[in-house]
C-alpha cells in the first residue's frame, strides 16, 4: 500500500486518539471539580456550623458548581443565623430548658437551669440521672412522666428537687418528645422555679387555717357565752312573767317587777344582736322561706310594741295597701326582727307626736315595702351616712342619753340585703325620720301558716303529759311552771339517760308523754344522744330541743339529731304556745305547717 493510501487511516486514528485524550481530560477535570466542590461545600457547612460566615472558594467561583455552592452557602448561613438566634433565646430564658435522653440522663441545659440546681457548668451534671435530683417521693411520678413522653405524649409535673448545694426548690415542668440528630426520641422540658409561689400558697393556707381556727374559737366562745348568759336570763324573765300573772302587787312592787322584766328583755336583745352580728361576719345568717299571713304578722308585731309607745305618750297607726297580698312566702322571723328594730328606734327617739307604719306593694305584687315614719329628733346628714355601720349612732351623746349598742340598724340592713332587698333612711333634724324596708316576696296560693316564731300567745289550755329533761334546776322549775299553767301534767328528768328511761318505760301506755322538752347540754347523757336514741328506738313523742346556745349550727345539729322543733332560752311564751298547739293542743288542727 502506498503512502497516500495510509494517510487517511492514520489521520482518523490520530483524530480519534486526540478526541479520546480530550474527553478523558475533561472527564477527569469535571470529576476533580466535583470532588473539590463537595469538599468546598463540606468545608462551608463546617465553617457555618462553627459560626464562621464564609462563601464558595475563589478557585471555584467561575466553575460549573458555583451556583449550587452559593445556594448551599446561603442556606447554611440562614440556618446558622437561625440556630444562633434560637440559642440566644434559650440562653437568656429565665426558666430551665433541658434535654434528657431516653435513659433519663441530662444531655444539655441552659444557664438558668444550671443556676436552679446550683451547678457551675454543664460538665458537672452532663450524663447525670435527672431523677437523682428529685426528692424521693416524686421520683416514681417523674419516671412515669418520662416514659409517657418517650411514647409520644406531652406531660407536666410538679415536684421538689435538691440542688447541688443541698437547697430544696419546688419546680413545675412541662415536657414534650423531640427527635435528636440520630433520630432517637429524647425529652425536651421547660421547668420553672415555683418555690416562692409555693411559699405564698402555704402562707395563705396557714393564714386561712388560722382565720378558720379563730372563727371556730369565736363561735365556741359565743356559744358558751350565749349559754351562760341565757341560763340566768331564763330565771329572770321566766319568774318575772310568772309573778306578774300570779300575784297582785302594790304599785311600787309592780314597777320594780316590770323593771326587772324589762331589763332582762333588754339584755336578751343585746345578746341576740351580738350573736346576729357574729353570724353576719361569719356568713352564717340564714334566710328561710315559709308561708305565713303578712297582715297578721305585722299587725301583731305593731301591737306588741304599742304599750311602750303609749307609755311615751305616742300614738301608733298602721295601714295596709288594698292590693297587699295576705299569704306570702318569705322569712317571717327576719321581717318581724327588722320591724321591731325600726319601731323600737322610732319609740326611743320620739319624745312627742306619732309613729306611722305603712305596708305597700312597692309597685309590684312580688315585693313589699314597709315604711316606719316618726316625728322624733331626726338625724343629721353626716350621721345619716353611717347609721348602718356597726356600733354607730348619730353621735356619742345619743348613746349616752338613749343607750343601745348601735347594732340594730346594721343587722336590719344586712338582713334586707340577704333577703334581696334594701333598707333606706330619710331624715331631717327636728322633723323626724322615715325608714323604708323593701324586699321581694312570693305570693302563696295555698293557705298561709304563721311561723311559730311569730305566733301570738293563744291563751289556750292544753291537755296531755309533758316531760322536761333539764339538768339546771332553775330552768327546769320555770319551764315546768309555764307548762302547768297551760294545763299540762308535767314530769321531769335531770339528764338524758334518765329521760330516755322514763320515756321508753311508758311508751305505748296511757301514761305515755305527749311532748318532750329536751335540754341538749346535760351530764351523764346529752340531749343529742338521747334524741337520736329515742328515734332509733321508735318510741319517741315529739321532741322540742331546749338550748341556750341559739346559734344556727346548734339548731341544725338539734334537728339532725332527731328533734322535731327548737326552743331557745329564755322561753318565748308565744313560741311555746305555738309549739304546744302544733303538737298536742286543741289548736293543732289549725296549724298546717311546721313552725319556722
Amino acid at each position: 500500500m502506498d503512502l497516500a493510501g495510509l494517510a487517511w487511516p492514520l489521520a482518523f486514528a490520530f483524530f480519534g486518539a486526540l478526541m479520546f485524550a480530550v474527553c478523558t481530560y475533561r472527564r477527569n477535570r469535571v470529576r476533580g471539580m466535583a470532588i473539590e466542590a463537595l469538599e468546598q461545600a463540606h468545608a462551608t457547612m463546617l465553617a457555618i456550623e462553627k459560626g464562621v460566615d464564609t462563601g464558595p472558594s475563589h478557585e471555584l467561583s467561575d466553575g460549573p458548581f458555583v451556583e449550587q455552592l452559593t445556594t448551599i452557602s446561603s442556606i447554611g448561613r440562614h440556618l446558622a443565623a437561625r440556630s444562633r438566634y434560637l440559642s440566644a433565646i434559650i440562653e437568656a430564658q429565665p426558666e430551665c430548658v433541658k434535654v434528657v435522653d431516653s435513659d433519663g440522663r441530662l444531655v444539655d441545659m441552659n444557664p438558668a437551669g444550671l443556676r436552679m440546681i446550683a451547678a457551675g457548668s454543664m460538665s458537672q451534671v452532663r450524663g447525670a440521672l435527672v431523677e437523682d435530683l428529685l426528692v424521693e417521693e416524686y421520683r416514681e411520678d417523674y419516671r412515669d412522666l418520662h416514659a409517657r413522653v418517650l411514647q409520644g405524649e406531652a406531660g407536666s409535673l410538679t415536684f421538689e428537687v435538691v440542688g447541688l448545694d443541698g437547697e430544696h426548690h419546688w419546680m413545675e415542668s412541662s415536657a414534650v418528645p423531640l427527635a435528636n440528630r440520630s433520630g432517637e426520641t429524647v425529652l425536651l422540658a421547660v421547668t420553672r422555679d415555683i418555690t416562692e409561689r409555693r411559699r405564698q400558697e402555704e402562707a395563705t393556707r396557714a393564714a386561712q387555717a388560722k382565720a378558720e381556727s379563730a372563727n371556730r374559737s369565736k363561735s365556741e366562745f359565743l356559744a358558751i357565752m350565749s349559754h351562760e348568759l341565757r341560763t340566768p336570763l331564763t330565771a329572770i324573765i321566766g319568774y318575772s312573767d310568772l309573778l306578774t300573772a300570779a300575784v297582785h302587787l302594790a304599785d311600787e312592787e309592780q314597777i320594780a317587777l316590770e323593771a326587772i322584766h324589762s331589763s332582762g328583755e333588754h339584755l336578751l336583745s343585746l345578746i341576740n344582736d351580738v350573736l346576729d352580728v357574729s353570724k353576719i361576719e361569719a356568713g352564717h345568717l340564714e334566710i328561710e322561706t315559709v308561708a305565713f299571713d303578712l297582715r297578721d304578722l305585722i299587725h301583731r308585731t305593731v301591737q306588741s310594741l304599742k304599750p311602750s309607745a303609749m307609755k311615751a305618750g305616742l300614738t301608733v297607726t298602721l295601714s295596709f295597701a288594698d292590693d297587699l297580698p295576705t299569704a306570702i312566702r318569705s322569712d317571717p322571723m327576719r321581717i318581724r326582727q327588722v320591724l321591731i328594730n325600726l319601731l323600737s328606734n322610732a319609740i326611743k327617739f320620739t319624745h312627742e307626736g306619732s309613729i306611722e307604719v305603712q305596708v305597700d306593694t312597692a309597685g309590684t305584687d312580688s315585693s313589699i315595702m314597709i315604711t316606719v315614719t316618726d316625728t322624733g329628733i331626726g338625724i343629721g346628714p353626716a350621721a345619716l351616712d353611717r347609721i348602718f355601720s356597726p356600733f354607730q349612732q348619730a353621735d356619742a351623746s345619743t348613746n349616752r342619753q338613749y343607750g343601745g349598742s348601735g347594732l340594730g340598724l346594721t343587722i336590719s340592713s344586712e338582713i334586707a340585703e340577704l333577703m334581696g332587698g334594701v333598707l333606706s333612711a330619710m331624715s331631717q333634724v327636728g322633723e323626724g325620720s322615715t325608714f323604708t324596708f323593701s324586699i321581694p316576696v312570693q305570693r302563696d296560693t295555698g293557705r298561709a301558716a304563721v311561723g311559730a316564731t311569730e305566733a301570738q300567745s293563744t291563751g289556750s289550755t292544753f291537755q296531755g303529759r309533758a316531760l322536761v329533761v333539764e339538768d339546771n334546776a332553775i330552768s327546769r322549775r320555770v319551764l315546768t311552771e309555764l307548762l302547768r299553767r297551760r294545763g299540762l301534767e308535767v314530769d321531769f328528768a335531770v339528764n338524758g339517760l334518765e329521760g330516755f328511761q322514763r320515756i321508753t318505760a311508758v311508751a305505748g301506755s296511757d301514761e305515755a308523754f305527749n311532748v318532750v322538752f329536751m335540754d341538749m347540754h346535760m351530764p351523764v347523757q346529752d340531749g343529742y344522744t338521747t334524741a337520736r336514741s329515742l328515734k332509733e328506738h321508735g318510741s319517741a313523742p315529739p321532741i322540742i330541743a331546749l338550748t341556750a346556745s341559739a346559734l344556727t349550727e346548734d339548731r341544725d345539729r338539734c334537728i339532725n339529731a332527731g328533734c322535731d322543733a327548737y326552743l331557745s332560752k329564755p322561753v318565748d311564751n308565744a313560741l311555746l304556745d305555738s309549739l304546744l298547739a302544733r303538737y298536742i293542743g286543741p289548736a293543732a288542727q289549725a296549724m298546717d305547717q311546721t313552725p319556722a
